[in-house]
């Protein structure tokens, strides 16, 4: 769904709320590949042949691939709230395009 926000300049409120959104997805995106490497270690590290075949069969990748997207659904959650409270707890210290963008992202996370 398309939100188009005309004349949009973000004041501090704004410009706090965005860094912490990109520090979330670092975190997320770091938890993600940070599961992925110790399922991938687990498997291959200190393993001969014999063994990372076991390894691979008794690993359950549908389990590991749920755990790494689950870091996406909670980034996409964190996010909701965070525009939710800037509509609503931060809408005095926000000019009506800055109002407007942070709905269309709520709106879009939701």
């Amino acid at each position: 769904m398309a939100c188009a926000v005309d004349n949009l300049v973000f004041g501090s409120e704004s410009k706090k709320a965005i860094k912490e959104i990109r520090d979330m997805t670092k975190r997320a995106n770091w938890l993600s590949t940070a599961l992925a490497i110790s399922a991938l270690g687990d498997i291959f590290v200190k393993n001969g042949p014999v063994s990372a075949s076991y390894k691979i069969y008794t690993t359950d990748f549908e389990l590991l691939g749920n755990a790494m997207s689950s870091s996406t659904q909670i980034l996409k959650r964190k996010i909701s709230d965070l525009a939710g409270t800037m509509v609503i707890l931060k809408a005095s210290s926000l000019t009506a395009s800055e109002k407007k963008f942070w709905s269309c992202v709520y709106n879009e996370v939701r």
